[in-house]
This record gives structure tokens, sequence and C-alpha cells, in this order.
């Protein structure tokens, strides 16, 4: 039977929804209560009613069926205050106020049986073989259509009204009428943590400080938001009482460095699920924590070190879990879904693009979000659906239904590269260069030397390799050109050579004939690479059968001999070398003493920062995810007392930096205002 429902049309054999060609296959729990509201559409159906008829054997809350009825008004697009589907009154119920009207799948007519029955047997072949013969062709034009169509006409976003804003994370209440998420309305240290309803379009602050709450998580009954704060290296799981006037805020765990994540499961009310590291060098794990026995248990484990599972998700069913696990020498992610009763793996995947976030869709299906797709996968058969391009900068989901997300989406303002005049004491600007350049083409990376800047430009998916003088932009000579993933790494002080990175392989390009020497494999692992003080050859950190090993590599022999082991950091300066062993802390080495000196410097091994030696002194960079920090210094200070510093807003100032060891200065990128808003995705 087929219903006709104001705009939209529900096959109730398909238990389906329809509109402008879209169909939505619809929950059974959600499909038989729009039933019921249109079998009484004439009046006002109650909770009690529901409850009765619908789930008669069962206990379910209320807020599980207002869930089912925001579920409702979602897949018909209907707006609460000014429905035009379904219309809700207190303490009387609900009621269809939309057209309703009934009729039955067109069958074949007694006249056309009649005609059908005198024809002969030859014309019926015919006639068949031409039906078959439509049949093929119309399936054939249907998946032609289905594997050649923008998965982006299948998406439907929409702005929910909220408060502009830097927001990092955000969660859905179970019954879709509450959203919360995380804020910051000014550059500094501190977040906020607001409640939006979605009913009365209200907004409220709930938490007014927290640092770096990056999980959030309603509890199964509405009563309580969970959330992470992180304080210095004392990170803290805690909760917000929704009901209480004042917002009263308990600590439930503490004792650990950093949390990332957290979430519940939403048949068991006394668990909480998160992320978590306990301590610096430890990796994160998945936790649970028992609000009535007060205990935490971890529920993952890693084999080695640098996997870090940095975010997870229950199954509806309770059944499944699933993680993303972070390889920290790498940039490979792997999604294991877990069976959480025999504790065996049912389903992995990986890739080499960083996922940001993943979410169970339904029993069967996962969303995972990367920097180039939104993606549902099938952990039964494996497939890979792309559901749409992430260009627009979406950051943070949650899953409200099946074919609904709410999701934060960025929006930056212009960067600027910025040159900053060493020694660190006097660490001022003195060169702003914007981010973009006409024409859509953008600045990747951008490097000065001297009166020659070095750059890699991108425009419509090809990256460009360019050198030009700097009061010369227009004379741009361009090295290299190609679509596979380019990196800059350094130039030689000559400008003969330049150090890259061409689709994850390390390689050197000579700027005289532009010959291309690859220097690392593809599945290599290289931990620092820099030249040496005479440009003759590369230093370079590799790792090989678990330890590291220090190459230095000669250009013109194009060989390479091994010069120490067990150190991951390598920098050459005018009498010996400087090396950093797997946790970074620096020793100097003297080539004619042949003696180790360890130093009270401890540099970084995140990616985004860098490290360097510059006229007689160690420069280095670090973060918390809050402040970006900048250290220098002497290379013959033993005792740390010539140590200087500089501080600022991490998401003003990323850490990672280049030297320009000819004008002696430091080239920085200073991000431009960046807000933040919540938007639904709608999967049509």
């Amino acid at each position: 039977m087929l219903i006709q429902l104001g705009e939209y049309c529900l096959d109730t054999d398909g238990m389906s929804l329809q509109f402008d060609k879209q169909v939505v296959t619809l929950e059974p729990q959600v499909f038989a209560v729009l039933m019921y509201l249109i079998e009484h559409h004439e009046r006002y159906i109650s909770i009690d009613e529901l409850h009765e008829n619908l789930w008669k054997d069962r206990c379910v809350s209320d807020a599980a069926v207002r869930r089912i009825i925001s579920k409702i008004r979602l897949v018909l697009n209907d707006d609460h205050k000014n429905p035009k589907y379904l219309q809700s009154l207190s303490k009387r119920g609900y009621k269809l106020i939309c057209p309703v009207s009934k009729f039955s799948t067109l069958s074949v007519s007694e006249d056309s049986k009649k005609l059908s029955s005198t024809e002969s047997n030859n014309t019926k072949k015919t006639k068949t073989f031409l039906l078959f013969a439509i049949i093929a062709l119309l399936i054939s034009l249907a998946y032609f259509i289905y594997e050649n169509i923008d998965d982006e006409s299948h998406v439907v976003t929409k702005v929910i009204d909220s408060i502009i804003s830097d927001k990092k994370a955000l969660v859905v209440s179970n019954d879709g009428r509450f959203i919360a998420f995380t804020s910051k309305l000014r550059r500094g240290n501190d977040y906020q943590i607001y409640l939006k309803d979605q009913d009365s379009q209200t907004v409220k602050v709930l938490v007014d400080d927290t640092r770096l709450p990056g999980g959030l998580a309603f509890s199964r009954d509405g009563n309580y938001l969970f959330f992470s704060d992180n304080v210095g290296d004392a990170a803290s799981l805690k909760r917000v009482a929704l009901k209480s006037k004042e917002y009263e805020i308990d600590v439930l765990v503490t004792h650990f460095y950093f949390i990332s994540d957290v979430f519940i499961d939403e048949n068991e009310s006394k668990v909480i699920y998160f992320s978590a590291q306990k301590s610096r060098e430890s990796a994160m794990l998945i936790y649970k924590f028992n609000t009535d026995a007060g205990l935490v248990e971890e529920v993952t484990s890693v084999s080695q070190k640098g996997e870090h599972d940095s975010r997870a998700d229950i199954s509806p069913d309770s059944g499944k879990l699933v993680v993303l696990r972070v390889y920290m020498d790498s940039k490979r992610n792997f999604i294991r879904v877990l069976d959480l009763k025999a504790g065996s793996v049912l389903f992995q995947y990986d890739q080499n693009e960083v996922i940001y976030d993943v979410h169970w869709l339904d029993d069967e299906h996962i969303v995972l979000l990367d920097d180039k797709k939104l993606a549902k996968i099938n952990v039964k058969t494996g497939r890979l659906d792309e559901i749409a391009t992430t260009g627009q900068g979406i950051i943070s989901l949650d899953v409200v239904i099946p074919n609904m997300l709410f999701a934060i989406r960025d929006t930056y303002g212009i960067s600027t590269i910025t040159e900053k005049k060493l020694p660190l004491s006097n660490f001022k600007d003195i060169e702003l260069f914007h981010g973009e350049q006409s024409g859509q083409r953008r600045i990747v990376d951008y490097q000065t030397l001297g009166d020659k800047v070095w750059a890699i430009e991108k425009l419509k998916g090809i990256s460009d390799l360019a050198s030009y003088k700097k009061q010369k932009p227009k004379e741009k000579v361009v090295f290299l050109s190609t679509k596979k993933s380019l990196e800059l790494i350094a130039p030689s002080l000559s400008g003969q050579y330049v150090l890259i990175k061409l689709q994850g392989r390390i390689a050197i390009l000579s700027t005289l004939n532009n010959n291309l020497t690859y220097i690392s494999k593809t599945d290599e692992l290289i931990g620092d690479i820099a030249f040496s003080e005479d440009e003759k050859s590369i230093l370079y950190t590799r790792k090989s059968n678990g330890e590291w090993l220090v190459f230095e590599y000669s250009i013109k022999e194009e060989t390479e001999s091994i010069l120490f082991e067990g150190y991951r950091f390598v920098r050459q300066f005018k009498g010996g070398y400087l090396l950093g062993d797997n946790t970074g802390k620096l020793s100097r080495f003297d080539v004619n003493l042949k003696t180790i000196k360890p130093l009270q410097i401890t540099v970084s091994k995140e990616k985004n920062t860098n490290w360097d030696v510059v006229n007689g002194k160690i420069l280095w960079s670090s973060h918390n995810l809050i402040n970006t920090t900048f250290n220098e210094i002497d290379i013959d200070d033993v005792d740390g007392s010539s140590l200087s510093s500089k501080t600022f807003d991490f998401s003003v100032i990323r850490p990672n930096f280049y030297v320009d060891k000819i004008n002696n200065t430091v080239v920085v990128e200073r991000l431009g205002s960046r807000t933040s808003e919540i938007i639904t995705i709608e999967i049509q």
C-alpha cells in the first residue's frame, strides 16, 4: 500500500519514505509509530497511548518515545516550531496535520487480463521477450547511473543556529532535542560547553572554563552530560547535572594525563567509556568507568609503542566496539571492530589518510570522517561508499539516525606566512605573506632563504615546486609539477638541491638539471632528515628491525653509510653532531674527542614541530594543543642556564617552522580567525 503524506509517499510494503525521487528506509520502530499516527490522524495521540499499543510487553522510557518522534520529524524535514506534518501539544500528545490519503498499488485490469488471454502464444512470447529486454535495459541504465552519480547529490546539509565561535566537539541527546558543543569565543586557553534546546531554540552555558574538552556524551536518560577536562598534565572525566539549576559538576575520574573521547552504551546506564593516556609516554587506550562501583577498567590494549586508540563507539546492539587506532610513527590509521563479549576482531580497515572521527550508523555500518571524504563502511562485506567529500571543513560528527548526522564545519580566515627575526629575544614580525593567492592557487609550503622564496603551490589537484626572488615573484621557476602528494623539507644554502617528500618517499632534486633521486622507499620509516654542513651529503634517521639508525647519504656518490645506532634525531654542527634518542633527549657528540655529553634538552616528537641549529644555538618548538612554545639554548650549554622561550596561542601560531640561515629568520604560519558552525547532514 502507498500512503500520501503531504509531499511524501510512504510505501508500507518496503517501509520506505519517498520524496522527489529519493527513498529513505525507515527503522521498524519509526515505521510503527508513524503508521499508528497515520491510522489515527484525526486526533492527538498521547505518549501513554503509544506505550500501551506499541510497547505492550516492554519497558520503554518516555525519552525513547520522544526520540522516535524526533526521528520522524527529521525524515519529514519538519520544523517543530512551524510544523507542516507533526503537531505536538502539551498534555495532549502528537497529531499528523498534513493531508493523508491511501491507495493500493496498481494492478492489471480485468480487461487487460481478458485481452492477454486471447493473445496467441507467439505474441505472448514476443511481448515477454520485449518485456525482459526492456527490464534488462532499465536495470543496466540504473546500474550505470548508480555507479556514476555524484555522491554530493545524495546529501543535504542545513546550518543549525548557534553562537559564532570556534567549536571542537558536539553530541546530540537520544531524543534529538538537545545539542551540546564545546566552544571558544576568543583566542585563549579556556573553552566553554554550551547546551542548545532545539524546541525552544535557546542556548545556555553549562561549563564556563574547561581545557580541551574533546569528548562529550549525554547519559542515556538525558539527565547528565559527561565531558573531558585537560588541565596541564592532569585530565579528568566529569559530569554536569542538566536538571540542576546551577549545573553542578562532579569529578568522576582523575589521575590521567590526557582524555580525548567520551561515549556511552545506549543500553547501559551505569558505564561510561573514554579514550585516555595515563602518562605522556603511555599508549592511549579505551577505558570504561562503572559509576556504581567507581572502578576503571581497560577495554583495549596495544602491542607496541606508538599505537594509540584515539576514538571509539559502541554499536546500537551493544555487542560491538569500533576503535580508531592511530600509529604515531606513520600516517597509518586503522579501524577495528571488536566483539565485546568474545574479545575477537570482527573487521579491520586501514588507510594512509588521517581519520578524524568514527561512529556507528547502525549495527552493520560505520561512518568515518577524514581529510577527503565522509564515508560509510559495511563491517560484514567491507564495502565502502563515499557519502560526501569533506572539502567543506567537517571536523566532528555525531549520528542521530542512520541517515541523519550532526557535524561541526570549520571556516578560516586567510592565514599569513610570518617571518620572525632571531634571536628569540628579538622574535618580531618582519614580513607577512598571505597564504592564498588569486586564482584559487593555495600556498601549501613556504620557505625563504636569502633573497629567494621556495614554495609548493597547489591548484586543481596539481602541486608545483617553485622558486622566485622576493622582489620578482612573477619570474617564478617551476621545477616539479605532480598530482602526487608533495612536501617541501628544505632547500640547500646554495640553492643547488631541494629536499622533498614525494608520495611518502624522501627525494633530493637537483635544480641544475631537474634530476630527482629517491633516498627512501615507500615503506621505510624516516624519523629526521637534514643537509650536512658542507651540503655534500644528507643526514637522516631510519627505523630498521625496531632500532633507529643514523645514515649519511652521499649526494655525489649516491651511497649511504651508518653513522650512529640508537638515535632518532640528528643535526650536524662544526665539530660534531647533535643526536637525540627515541624520547627526544639530545646529546652532543664531539668528533675529535669521540665523546658524548648529554644536554638538558628534549625536542618534541610531534610531526608538526621542528628543531635546528642556528648560529651556535639550538632552536626547537613544542606544544600542548593550547600553547605553542619556541625554545632556544646555546649549543655549548650543558646545564640549561641559557635557555629562553617564547609562548604563543596554539590557535594563532602553529609550532612547525623553517629557518632561513642566511637572513637569520624563522618562518611560521599565523592562522586566520576561525569560526565553526553546526550543520545537519541528511543522507537521501
